[in-house]
């Protein structure tokens, strides 16, 4: 038909001439619609098999699905799984790949080269959506496996071996089950007055071996693995000994106490199951310890306010509700959500809302989440439009009946599907902000509220500068929050200046590789230099002068060399000089900056009036990066965002299809995330 019109152009004449052109066409698009139909009829029931699907686009699913060969799917795995990048194939054929999909999963690796092994080798011969199951049960299994071996060389093994030889995870875990153990017997001990400063000396034991494990973390010896997992160790293990502080501030004389029932606490069971289970208790509720591995993904800082939002999070799970934490931006209630389901070993699905969503797209999520048992974490929740959320409180009031009856199944937008009792769903909100929907009253009585307005600052500086080995760690968090309340009060009113929790956490990070690379090194010095070297490059010449005098205030006898790059310094002017573009000390201050901050932050704007050398900054850096980089080229994708629309430059959904379409920004990012080259992307 569409050769018959090229060579027709004519448009009367074509559809005039041929009466039958109408009925034809009419009967293509009643074929499409019949082709389309049984194609997402197909890809449910693929889902169905294997409920992780829903959380993958339709365009991957099929590429998915069209893979002859388990190696061919490696890319895809980590959509699946939180914490496994890609499986440790095993082939039958003298270890060689054969054409046949004769091979095995023997254990899976993280982003990070940490490998889990399975407790026995999961064929991956079946039908796709058949062995992703095997190797999900082949993964819990592996992680059972794992835990018990890690509990039981708790304490028959030196603590520095101990922590060098099991996965990071495991590590956490153990020494949680081992924590609260030692909690429960120290508490009846005081209430049957048998030792009534039991609690005290168990106070002692736990400094002792945090000390232990910071001496761990001054080893240079260590791998970047060793020591992310010692560093993610010890922030839970402050808050273990914070708590047991509490404790003893608070009076507690017996394990029925609130104070001590309020915590999360880890119980193992060794008769059950082939290698044990455990299970979290936190009140009166009993959670299922889900056994999802997670890999080295650190862990987040545990303050007063993490602890509150938690309970509340879990009492509202235990009574069949959802949890809605809200707050301004910045004040970790995502980043709560998903570390509970780290501690729990949940999946958790953060998805992040647009006006652009429909109840179907957000109602085939659901779903996924009903069939699998995972955490759905709907961050900005109230972009949503609200004709979309009153039917959204409706599904949500279906999954939450279903829940609370017990039911094994239940009827969800026109179709039965499996309901489990272990689905969290969680939304998070920044209420009073511009286009943002106000939640119906129905939503409101499913979701229980916990207000975050402000994070504990000194405490999470605290907490993170002890992880990475600074022994006065209390002083320097205080100096450091001390200067960042004064910059707020004292300097000029900037829209790009940014005194929040993700600019600190980029200076504590900053300065804990800084104490890595020199441990025997000033500790005042480290962090004077890390504050200076993170927040100069985006203060204007008035406020540089400022800052410097509120630095030296606080650091008062602390000079700080100027820290450069000679050898990038010489490619960067090696690049002007070719350009014939003068080698001005402000451009070359400026050039250098943005080096510095990329080392520490994912994204960087370049904020200044037109024709002062921002292109000219990040054009001679790139230049310079890969003139004395080993890694190759740096491969820079440069959009102008102001010459499309937003759906161009984002993505959105079709209204027609109900389906994502990618944009311009989503489209590049992906290309990024898939590839497999060493060199860095702009």
């Amino acid at each position: 038909m569409m050769g018959h019109a090229f060579s027709h152009p004519q448009v009367t004449k074509l559809c005039c001439g041929d009466l039958d052109l109408l009925r034809k066409a009419s009967q293509m698009d009643n074929n499409l619609e019949e082709i389309q139909k049984k194609l997402d009829f197909y890809i449910e029931t693929k889902r169905r098999a294997f409920p992780r699907f829903y959380f993958v686009s339709d365009d991957d699913l099929l590429e998915i699905l069209g893979k002859d060969h388990p190696s061919q799917v490696q890319k895809y795995v980590k959509k699946c799984f939180e914490g496994i990048h890609s499986l440790l194939l095993v082939y039958p054929n003298d270890g060689k790949p054969v054409q046949s999909n004769l091979c095995e999963a023997s254990g899976a690796q993280a982003s990070d080269g940490e490998t889990l092994d399975f407790v026995k080798n999961t064929a991956l011969n079946s039908p796709v959506e058949i062995w992703m199951m095997n190797v999900l049960n082949g993964m819990k299994d592996g992680v059972q496996k794992a835990l018990s071996e890690s509990l039981l060389e708790f304490k028959k093994k030196k603590k520095p071996n101990w922590v060098r030889e099991h996965h990071g995870q495991f590590l956490i875990t153990a020494g949680a089950i081992m924590w609260t153990s030692s909690c429960t017997k120290a508490l009846r001990a005081i209430s049957s007055e048998k030792d009534k400063n039991a609690l005290i000396g168990l106070k002692r034991k736990q400094v002792k071996y945090l000390r232990l494990l910071t001496d761990l973390v001054h080893d240079t010896t260590l791998s970047k693995i060793e020591r992310s997992k010692t560093v993610a160790l010890i922030t839970m293990e402050l808050h273990n000994r914070d708590v047991i502080e509490r404790l003893i501030k608070s009076g507690c004389k017996d394990p029925q106490d609130f104070t001590w029932l309020s915590q999360l606490r880890f119980v193992f069971d060794p008769d059950e199951g082939n290698f044990g289970i455990c299970r979290v208790h936190q009140t009166n509720y009993i959670l299922p310890y889900s056994y999802e591995y997670q890999g080295n993904n650190g862990r987040l800082v545990v303050t007063p306010l993490t602890d509150r939002c938690v309970l509340t999070l879990l009492t509202a799970m235990a009574l069949h509700r959802g949890g809605n934490p809200l707050g301004p931006a910045g004040t970790g209630k995502t980043e709560t959500v998903k570390d509970l389901a780290k501690n729990l070993a949940q999946y958790c699905v953060v998805v992040n809302c647009s006006d652009g969503m429909d109840y179907k797209s957000v109602g085939r999520i659901f779903s996924g989440l009903c069939q699998s048992g995972c955490w759905g974490c709907f961050d900005e929740f109230n972009r949503i439009k609200i004709e979309v959320i009153s039917v959204v409180a409706m599904q949500i009031m279906s999954i939450v009946n279903a829940q609370r009856s017990g039911n094994a199944e239940f009827s969800f937008m026109g179709t039965t599907i499996p309901c489990s009792r272990d689905t969290g769903i969680f939304i998070t909100m920044n209420p009073g902000y511009a286009g943002r929907t106000e939640l119906p009253d129905n939503l409101k009585a499913l979701m229980r509220p916990v207000a975050m307005m402000a994070p504990d600052l000194t405490l999470i500086a605290e907490v993170m500068l002890a992880a990475e080995g600074f022994s006065e760690a209390r002083s320097l968090a205080k100096k450091t929050i001390t200067l960042y309340t004064l910059m707020q009060q004292q300097l000029s009113k900037q829209d790009h200046y940014d005194y929040g929790l993700r600019n600190l956490k980029a200076v504590l990070n900053m300065a804990g590789s800084m104490k890595r690379k020199a441990p025997s090194e000033n500790e005042e010095l480290i962090l004077m230099r890390a504050l200076r070297d993170m927040n100069l490059p985006k203060f204007l010449s008035e406020d540089l002068k400022l800052f410097h005098l509120l630095l030296g205030d606080l650091f008062p006898g602390l000079e700080l060399p100027n820290s450069h790059d000679e050898l990038l310094l010489t490619a960067v002017e090696k690049y002007l000089e070719k350009e014939g573009l003068q080698k001005h000390d402000f451009l070359l201050d400026k050039i250098l900056q943005l080096h510095a901050s990329q080392q520490t932050r994912h994204c960087n704007i370049l904020v200044g009036q037109t024709m002062c050398g921002k292109s000219t900054a990040w054009k001679a850096l790139s230049v310079a990066k890969s003139e004395i980089s080993n890694k190759g080229n740096i491969d820079v994708k440069v959009i102008n965002a102001t010459s499309v629309t937003l759906s161009e430059l984002y993505g959105a959904y079709d209204l027609q299809t109900f389906e994502w379409s990618d944009g311009i920004l989503s489209t590049i990012f992906k290309q990024c995330a898939e590839s497999e080259k060493a060199d860095e992307k702009w």
